[in-house]
């Protein structure tokens, strides 16, 4: 968007003043011949006086941000068109393009690893996941100088600093934290007399129960289990913090990272997705195998599966239809992921952070940027539109948290103590690892057991072949 242009200042006229000599006549005695007058020597007058040159009003800078919930509409057309309005205000000596990137995250990404080094964009948000690849190729800027010069420092909540600390060294600004939950249909379940689901066991069979007395109008469940669908991945991992009892899939202490998962975790949560979608009425719809988050979240405020792992963003589509408004504000709830047999409950801790590009050719500028995205009371709005909960204590205080969205967000705070941060790797080809072992089970061209060996070796691998 282009900000009214600045009126330049007008030069000052000068304007020049003649001086005046005075003629003196001399008049001489009458018997004295009056002596010839001479005529007086005009005095010049001064040249004009040079105006003094204006200083020039510096040219607005230009700046571009990226960002995944704008271009999606995971947070509301309405938001961005006020947080539009506020930077003009914020930010009068710079223009923040309209343009906010390609939209998913998985392009996005892939994108600015391509582009960052041209500049643009000059402020990046993305996954905690994104962090770590960032920073191995060098393409953002630590924070620590600035952000420790900022008053407003001491309002981010330190869970939400910790993670985007990488060797000592801060990488972003957290705005939006959550822990994934289940959100579940609380109205099928009084309808059917049926018991929320504690365990992966229960899982499996309250969601085939629904299928089943649905006649599969509802599917029980859905999971994503997209290649490169970053919902996918944080599902995942999810799973496998149970049962590795919250110990990280890499150990990064040493040098390099070190994959410390056995195959035995691998298949257990393997074994998961296979249960999921097999038998006569599935817990979750074989048609929907191989897709990701842009099926999931429509697909369930339309009604069309009764559970689902999910973060505190889906708030945000109760805006879509009156049937999703009332199937969130009315007939869903929120509780912890159903545990692994032998396991404990975990489940994945999302911070997403907003990042400098270390190309911009205007970092100051930028950095004021970020200062205005994650400000009191434009982080409060954003996560108050859309449902998450802020990095800021002073934001989460606002009173747009006080009302109808209260019990939406304590729910998913209080997943928070179970979560855990993805260690500082590479997650990018482990993840689309993770996801391929996925569809060999769900397609049923591997074994779960088949597809966890597969798995462990193609990460061993990336470990030898030092990608991660």
């Amino acid at each position: 968007m282009s900000g009214n242009k600045v009126t330049r200042r007008e030069f000052l006229k000068v304007a020049g003043t003649a001086a005046l000599g005075s003629v003196l006549a001399a008049c001489a005695p009458p018997s004295t011949p009056a002596p010839a007058v001479t005529a007086p020597t005009a005095t010049s007058a001064p040249k004009a006086t040079t105006a003094p040159t204006a200083t020039p009003v510096p040219e607005k800078v230009s700046l571009s941000f990226w960002n995944m919930p704008f271009v999606t509409q995971e947070v509301s057309p309405e938001y961005v068109k006020q947080w539009e309005e506020a930077v003009k205000t914020a930010l009068p000596n710079a223009t923040v393009d309209t343009f906010y990137g390609p939209g998913k995250y998985k392009d996005q990404r892939d994108k600015f690893l391509l582009q960052a080094k041209t500049g643009t964009p000059d402020v990046i948000e993305g996954l905690l996941e994104d962090t770590a690849v960032y920073v191995k190729e060098a393409l953002i800027e630590p924070l620590d100088e600035r952000f420790d010069a900022w008053a407003d420092k001491d309002q981010f909540q330190e869970a939400t600093l910790a993670p985007l600390r990488i060797k000592g060294k801060l990488w972003g600004l957290p705005y939006n934290t959550n822990a994934r939950g289940l959100i579940y249909r609380k109205d099928l379940f009084e309808q059917y007399n049926l018991k929320v689901p504690t365990t992966w066991t229960e899982f499996v069979e309250t969601g085939r129960q629904i299928t089943k007395l649905t006649n599969k109008e509802v599917f029980g469940a859905f999971v994503c289990t997209l290649v490169g669908d970053p919902r996918a991945a944080q599902e995942f991992i999810s799973w496998y913090y149970q049962v590795s009892h919250k110990q990280p899939m890499f150990d990064v202490s040493g040098e390099s990272p070190k994959f410390i998962a056995t195959v035995e975790q691998l298949e257990q949560v393997l074994a998961l997705y296979d249960e999921l979608f097999v038998g006569d009425f599935p817990a979750c719809d074989p048609n929907q195998r191989g897709t990701g988050w842009p099926v999931e979240d429509p697909g369930y405020v339309a009604g069309k599966w009764a559970m689902c792992p999910m973060g505190t963003w889906l708030w945000g589509r109760r805006v879509e239809s009156d049937i999703a408004k009332d199937i969130l504000e009315n007939k869903s709830a929120v509780t912890s992921l159903p545990v692994a047999e032998g396991g404990e409950l975990a489940t994945y801790l999302e911070v997403k952070p907003i990042m400098l590009n270390a190309y911009s050719k205007n970092k100051d500028m930028a950095w004021e940027l970020m200062k205005f995205i994650c400000s009191k009371e434009q982080m409060g709005l954003w996560l108050a539109d859309s449902g998450g909960i802020p990095a800021r204590k002073d934001s989460l205080e606002m009173d747009v948290f006080k009302g109808d969205i209260a019990w939406w967000v304590q729910s998913f705070a209080a997943q928070i103590p179970h979560s855990v941060a993805m260690e500082p790797v590479n997650w990018g080809p482990v993840s689309e690892a993770n996801l391929r072992a996925v569809n060999y089970v769900i397609y049923d061209e591997k074994t779960p057991r088949e597809a966890a060996e597969w798995l462990a070796d193609t990460i061993k691998k990336l470990e030898a072949d030092k990608v991660l």
